[in-house]
């Protein structure tokens, strides 16, 4: 639930940002490499910070959040990178 609301604008936006300067699979993992991060700070961090609250309940704080979301914007940045 909590990466839902990221990964779709994060994947929609870096599609439409890599189709703008032409598409390539690297291109497309070095946008996702940064929008991800970039859309959990507006999100979580400036809109709804109240929501960690919820999160922490389930015991995930936001340490292991930031750290979940930089790794895998990483890894998708490295997946891309050998296709």
């Amino acid at each position: 639930m909590f990466y839902l609301k990221l990964l779709i604008p994060a994947i929609l936006f870096s599609l439409l940002m890599d189709l703008r300067f032409g598409f390539t699979a690297s291109g497309f993992g070095l946008c996702f490499l940064v929008l991800l991060p970039s859309f959990h700070f507006l999100i979580y961090e400036l809109r709804v910070k109240d929501e960690y609250y919820f999160y922490a309940n389930f015991g995930f704080s936001r340490a292991f959040l930031w750290v979940t979301t930089i790794a895998l914007s990483i890894f998708i940045n490295i997946l891309t990178k050998f296709l």
